[in-house]
């Protein structure tokens, strides 16, 4: 009763109510149906799935930048997401030296996590990645959560992200020796198998036998 208290008092056969009226249970002209256990378990899986699902992109995510893109150095990585029901942060450091990572597991599900949420369909969201290079460079690359997967954001984009105070919208200066670099594309599970499978049949050795003879 009391989650439908204010639709009661503003709408009985489309009368407002005044508040002082006393209105008993014989006014109500429409209670909701009490959902059955069935349909509620329904519902529970299928949030479940989702849940999964956009879990399991996000790693893929995760994980395409970390191999794909990131390259040798120590990474600050910072996700964020912007949801309506608040927004979430996350970060970690990580160290790439050829094939070899140095990793907090922990850290990594967090970060996750926070970009899971980011893909849900009223939610936004951001990775940045700070490098310092095993030369000695240092920069700063970003990648927008867009359509359940990692967008590049422009070198301009991201000088725009650390040089403007988000809280007032005042110019801050550029940190010095910092350079802010155009992000590359971040391949997706899909396009790793395309570009493996096209490799295969390159290298394959030609089946020279007779048609009738191949099987």
């Amino acid at each position: 009763m009391s989650e439908y208290h204010d639709h009661v008092r503003q709408t009985l056969e489309g009368q407002n109510v005044e508040p002082s009226e006393d209105l008993g249970i014989d006014a109500m002209r429409w209670t909701p149906a009490p959902a059955s256990n069935a349909e509620t378990d329904d519902a529970m899986q299928s949030a479940a799935d989702t849940a999964h699902a956009l879990l399991d992109r996000a790693a893929d995510a995760y994980l395409s930048l970390l191999n794909a893109v990131l390259g040798d150095g120590t990474h600050h990585m910072v996700a964020n997401a912007s949801t309506p029901h608040g927004d979430l942060t996350e970060g970690q450091e990580l160290t790439v030296i050829g094939d070899a990572v140095v990793i907090n597991e922990e850290a990594s599900m967090r970060v996750c996590a926070v970009l899971a949420a980011a893909m849900v369909g009223c939610a936004t969201g951001a990775v940045v990645v700070r490098t310092f290079g095993p030369n000695g460079s240092e920069f700063v690359r970003g990648w927008k959560v867009r359509n359940f997967w990692l967008r590049p954001i422009t070198a301009e984009e991201i000088r725009q992200a650390y040089t403007v105070d988000p809280a007032t919208g005042a110019p801050l200066a550029p940190e010095p020796g910092v350079e802010f670099r155009q992000a590359e594309r971040v391949p997706r599970p899909e396009d790793q198998a395309e570009t493996t499978a096209r490799e295969a049949s390159r290298t394959a050795p030609r089946d020279n036998r007779p048609p009738n003879r191949r099987n």
